[in-house]
């Protein structure tokens, strides 16, 4: 079987033994559970609550889908930051606490996933550089 058993429409994909493919992930679902309990593969159901992630816009629930991601490489820009705050005539930090944490960051940086789901209302890591010389 292949990684992924949903195509981009949650209908079984053609990774999927043949009598599952193409159908809606419900009834999916349900038939493989019929089938399983056909074969004696299965000791007992039973109900039970359980958290199910949904989206807020829509209501509908979230199934986790792997998908191919894309990564930037910081480190120049990193690199560049780090100069920029061991010049401290360049960045201030307000408290001055975090320049430390920053540098932290910076000096440990790693290649950032420019292709993860965000969630609605996911704040993105924007920094704004204020300039005093109108330059």
């Amino acid at each position: 079987l292949g990684s992924c058993i949903f195509t981009q429409n949650a209908t079984m994909a053609d990774t999927c033994p043949e009598r599952y493919r193409g159908l809606d992930r419900w009834v999916a679902r349900k038939l493989v559970w019929s089938d399983l309990q056909s074969l004696n593969l299965t000791i007992k159901h039973i109900q039970h609550k359980m958290r199910v992630p949904r989206s807020q816009r829509g209501g509908e629930v979230i199934e986790p889908m792997l998908s191919k991601q894309w990564f930037l490489n910081v480190t120049s820009m990193a690199h560049k930051a780090l100069d920029a705050i061991a010049d401290e005539k360049l960045i201030s930090f307000v408290p001055s606490r975090f320049k430390r944490d920053m540098t932290k960051w910076l000096e440990n940086i790693r290649p950032w996933c420019i292709s993860r789901q965000l969630w609605w209302g996911h704040r993105i890591p924007v920094y704004y550089v204020h300039r005093h010389d109108h330059h």
